[in-house]
């Protein structure tokens, strides 16, 4: 009865406004077809409320408001009946339609039929081409008529997809549709300014590619109410003001177009402070920061205000409205120390009433002012847990990304519940939330999982080619920083080398470091980058050079003349360089082998003494340490900054990781830096507690000093840190292995069967990467340690039997040696390089290798062995004037002494220092009567960890023996036990018995 009712009042009314009888005729014809559809079910209803397109309909159709309830006539977008379905056109039209005639279209105003004829075509519009037919109409109604004509238009324009929409609002059509409408809006109302502006807005937000004129009639709007807000501001109520200010951030084109507006209605906020409850408060303040306010009122007399309002007012906002204010007064950048602290209290007590949304908003505000009360981020930790289920993509980019910023890595529980949100979020991941993901993830060292990375990296794919140069250079970054290489890198890197031409002195510095850090040699991208690093210099800072010289030296690519254009650069501003970046300069000229001129190297050092010697500064110990390898490498013995960096570093040993102390222990060691027994012996404490940290390059830089500085640790040290080799020796290079095996034979520590076959697999696997030194390297470290290579003899034969290897003098003399120590004479490793010896000239030997070949020789030939090298007469002079020189003088140890007396006092003659064959063996104590050679085995013939004598003092016996000497050792360790003369007497009887 009510809809009945309400089509009287229509019918009644439209023939009191009707003029003529054929426009009578027309209007009820209309609405008496439109009240046959309605009735049946369609859409008419009575209601006191209703949106600005049905209040608009209902103006247009009654002129007065019946009973002060309005008729709403409710829009369907259905066909009519009988008409079938109507599908939108394909094609739009080019032009506006041609006038209908017998249409008046040079009067000023509508008559009321017209008007009523104009809300039913608005009413069955059904496409947005069905509003062309409207424009011309919409010329002659008032701004109030024409207000709602975006309202129709954006139900229409949100039916099309987005190609669609884009089609819309770049046709010719688009800006006459609007035009009227937008020519003067200053003459419309205050309610349908901002319902239109609105409209208008979302439209946008719809489409944000839209055309020039959506964009003016936006701008036009605007100014409007801006001009309304400066005029009449009182007729604004609170809700009006957070209406604007929400309008205001909605689009680019609001925020970047518009700032005039948000800053009047901002002002206006200011003027009716009162009026705002606390929760209204908390909006103007969140609204305004994410408009263009923050670039124009920095220090603003209104924002002070603003804040200083919300802050006294804060414990009475809710916990959303009080972390949005917290937003928006930190985002405005006008809170004071005093404001964050009482904000921060207040926040403390409202955490566990806060959603998802309201903690992203603290999170942020958090993270921005980059500190925060402990309390406060262990209560934000269980919020979150408590929260985990509703944590969107979002929320948990910003809590990774803020407690990054804040340095607070998180209990471990939280951040495996963040990383497991993120997975399951991966599908919904923007550009800047994986962006805040991987930076907070790379910033407090948290490596999440390989799957979480490679779905991010997979999620970024389609996004990739749209990414401009400083976003590809932040994601090549991370993803190094993370140490994680995804499936999709490729994508990544080519982008980079697209845009490199693009990239400043941070995108460069940060796509090497990442590149570095990955170990990606894209040598066409390296290439584009130095290039375009070469053309901006002058513009890189310090941190910048230093950054691109590490990651240069990470990658292996060596360019001399940048190199020398950085180091030059850097030297004009040297005080401005800090402890990381003379760290990074100077690892990374050590690791590319460049020395610079000497006056750049004693700048930097001199530079680097005056930092460390300043007061309260803090190093981090990672930076003494790579300074310290660094120096090092370069042979920079300066003894002033080893002084220093030994002394910032001995309260920090027990804290060292365990490259630290591979740098540390390495650089000293090389420098011949003296290190005092307490200091070492914290060193080996702490190795014992960083073992599982060592990779093959630290541990061969350990052993190496521990060589090299002959401080023999615990043997249980040495063989649990040569026990971390097997596990990882598939991935170590070939230096870093030989190095360790070279270091246990200099200490004549036998390494253990697991680990000597570990290195025989590992010769195996590379051994084309061996070179000769390598291979010599090992053959001496077997020999010493008295462990029979029985893999690396028909290894290396293969390798020179295939031309792979080029056997040089020390080789062959270093495989000659390990062969008759070994007594395998029968290998066919021996004929090969017999056949060699006997056609090396004698200027392809060096002297050590010629006394090798030539003791080889003469031992073989004593033991009857078939095959002998049968040196020339002119190389066995040569050899052996070489071999006696080395055994002059006789060095007389406290053992042999002790030996000598010993013999005295039991009246058996012996002779000290004995020559045998020739003089070419010196013989310790020699009973010549008795043909009886004792050997005294001091420290450097046994092996320190093992009951047995190093390869070459065996060769040495077994020599002897062959001259027809009978042979008898004495071991030190064993001498020394014996305290009473009379025990030494005995014990020696026994020996020579």
């Amino acid at each position: 009865m009510a809809a009945l009712g309400s089509f009287d009042v229509i019918l009644e009314t439209c023939r009191e406004i009707s003029s003529t009888s054929c426009q009578r005729a027309r209007t009820l014809s209309r609405l008496r077809s439109r009240h046959a559809c309605k009735t049946r079910g369609r859409c008419i209803a009575f209601a006191g409320s209703s949106s600005t397109k049905d209040q608009y309909l209902l103006r247009a159709s009654v002129r007065e408001p019946v009973n002060n309830k309005q008729v709403i006539i409710k829009s369907a977008n259905r066909s009519r009946k009988g008409k079938g379905k109507q599908s939108p056109s394909k094609q739009l039209p080019d032009t506006l339609p041609a006038e209908e005639s017998g249409e008046n279209q040079t009067a000023a105003t509508l008559t009321a039929a017209q008007r009523a004829k104009f809300a039913e075509r608005l009413q069955d519009a059904q496409r947005i081409e069905d509003l062309l037919e409207l424009v011309r109409d919409a010329e002659m109604l008032n701004p109030s008529e024409v207000a709602v004509l975006p309202v129709v238009l954006m139900q229409l324009y949100k039916q099309r997809s987005g190609r669609e929409q884009a089609a819309v609002v770049t046709h010719a059509f688009f800006e006459g549709l609007i035009k009227p409408w937008a020519l003067e809006p200053s003459k419309l109302p205050v309610q349908e300014q901002l319902a239109t502006l609105n409209c208008l807005v979302e439209m946008n937000r719809w489409n944000p590619g839209a055309g020039h004129a959506l964009t003016r009639s936006i701008i036009m709007v605007s100014h409007a109410v801006k001009n309304s807000l400066q005029g009449v501001p009182n007729q604004f109520t609170a809700t009006h003001l957070l209406q604007i200010l929400g309008s205001c951030n909605k689009t680019v084109v609001m925020r970047q177009a518009c700032p005039q507006l948000a800053l009047a209605c901002l002002t206006a906020c200011v003027r009716q402070l009162d009026s705002l409850n606390p929760d209204q408060l908390a909006q103007v303040a969140f609204t305004s920061s994410q408009t263009n306010l923050r670039l124009n009122l920095k220090g603003a007399d209104q924002m002070r205000v603003l804040v200083r309002a919300g802050v006294a007012r804060a414990p009475a906002m809710s916990a959303l409205s009080l972390t949005q204010f917290v937003f928006g007064a930190v985002a405005l950048g006008n809170m004071k120390p005093a404001h964050i602290q009482t904000l921060v209290t207040t926040a403390l007590g409202v955490v566990p009433q806060c959603s998802a949304a309201a903690l992203k908003n603290l999170l942020w505000a958090l993270g921005t002012v980059g500190s925060a009360d402990h309390r406060l981020l262990l209560a934000l930790e269980a919020q979150l847990l408590s929260q985990s289920p509703y944590l969107g993509a979002s929320h948990v980019s910003m809590a990774v990304w803020a407690f990054g910023r804040l340095n607070h890595l998180p209990q471990l529980g939280l951040m495996q519940e963040l990383a497991n949100q993120a997975m399951l979020n991966s599908a919904s991941l923007t550009t800047k939330h994986s962006k805040q993901l991987l930076w907070g993830w790379y910033t407090l060292r948290y490596y999440p999982p390989d799957a979480l990375l490679e779905a991010i990296a997979k999620r970024l794919t389609p996004l990739v080619h749209n990414m401009d140069a400083r976003t590809l250079s932040e994601f090549i970054w991370a993803f190094g920083g993370l140490n994680y290489e995804p499936s999709n890198m490729q994508l990544f890197l080519q982008a980079a080398q697209d845009r490199s031409w693009q990239m400043n002195t941070h995108d460069i510095s940060q796509t090497m470091r990442g590149l570095a850090n990955l170990r990606l040699g894209s040598r066409l991208l390296v290439q584009a980058l130095v290039r375009r690093a070469s053309t901006i210099l002058d513009t890189f800072n310090t941190q910048a050079l230093a950054n691109l010289a590490w990651s240069m030296a990470h990658l292996n690519y060596k360019h001399e003349g940048l190199l020398d254009a950085i180091v030059n650069q850097l030297l004009r501003n040297v005080d401005d360089m800090n402890q990381r970046d003379v760290a990074d300069l100077l690892s990374a000229l050590a690791m590319l082998k460049h020395q610079p001129i000497t006056q750049a190297t004693d700048a930097i050092v001199q530079h680097m003494i005056h930092l460390l010697q300043e007061p309260g500064t803090t190093w981090v110990l990672q930076d003494l340490s790579t300074v310290c390898w660094s120096v090092a490498k370069l042979n920079v013995g300066n003894r002033t900054l080893l002084d220093l960096i030994y002394h910032r570093i001995l309260v920090d040993i027990p804290v060292l990781s365990a490259k630290d102390i591979s740098y540390q222990l390495w650089g000293f060691a090389v420098l011949g830096y003296p290190l005092q027994s307490q200091v070492l012996a914290a060193y080996w404490d702490r190795l014992q507690h960083v073992l599982a940290d060592l990779d093959p390059v630290d541990l061969s830089h350990v052993m190496w000093a521990v060589a090299r500085l002959d401080s023999y640790p615990a043997p249980g040290l040495l063989d649990a840190l040569l026990a971390t080799l097997p596990p990882q020796i598939s991935s170590a290079e070939p230096a870093a292995v030989v190095i360790i095996a070279h270091a246990c034979g200099a200490l004549r520590h036998h390494p253990g069967d697991a680990v000597l076959a570990a290195i025989e697999d590992h010769a195996q696997q590379n051994s084309s990467s061996y070179t000769c030194a390598n291979w010599s390297a090992l053959l001496q470290t077997f020999t010493r340690v008295h462990a029979r290579p029985n893999r690396l003899f028909p290894l290396l034969l293969q390798e020179i039997q295939c031309d792979n290897l080029d056997v040089d003098s020390k080789l062959l003399g270093d495989c000659l040696m390990a062969l008759a120590v070994f007594e395998a004479w029968q290998e066919p490793l021996y004929t090969q390089m017999v056949t060699q010896a006997r056609s090396q000239p004698l200027s392809a030997y060096g002297m050590r290798s010629l006394c090798q070949t030539y003791q080889v020789d003469l031992l073989a030939q004593h033991q009857g062995v078939v095959t002998a090298v049968e040196l020339p007469e002119s190389f066995q002079s040569q050899a052996q004037e070489h071999w006696y020189q080395t055994q002059r003088p006789f060095n007389t140890t406290q053992l042999v002494q002790d030996l000598c007396l010993t013999l005295d006092t039991l009246r058996i003659p012996y002779q000290k220092g004995l020559s045998a064959s020739t003089g070419l063996l010196l013989i310790d104590v020699a009973l010549t009567d008795r043909q009886v050679a004792i050997e005294a085995l001091g420290p450097l013939k046994v092996l320190r960890n093992k009951p047995a004598v190093t390869g070459r003092a065996a060769h040495r016996q077994r020599l002897l023996s062959a001259l027809g000497w009978t042979v008898v050792s004495v071991e030190e360790t064993e001498w020394l036990k014996l305290k009473k003369a009379s025990e030494k007497q005995y014990f020696l009887q026994q020996v020579l018995a």
